[in-house]
């Protein structure tokens, strides 16, 4: 995993800044409070509790939103990761 600066070159989109909630579908079973830092059309900031390592590709459901949404981690520094919808 690499560690990535949110406001680097490799940011996809314009994200909005926002304080909402989601939870993380890691598997069947297991699922994780997370906060929404900022988001945009094709990604988001996320931050999980302890900085927990996330897999590769799990999903999130938005508070504001009806269903989950698939996608990738695509980097992860501290307690923050950038996701990638898909």
């Amino acid at each position: 995993m690499r560690e990535h600066d949110a406001s680097g070159p490799d940011q996809r989109g314009r994200r909005t800044p926002v304080i909402e909630k989601g939870i993380l579908k890691l598997g069947l079973f297991k699922s994780v409070q997370c906060e929404i830092r900022d988001i945009s059309s094709g990604g988001a900031r996320i931050v999980t509790p302890n900085g927990m390592d996330l897999p590769e590709e799990f999903s999130i459901r938005i508070a504001r939103q009806k269903r989950a949404r698939p996608c990738l981690r695509r980097w992860q520094s501290g307690r923050e990761t950038g996701i990638e919808f898909i």
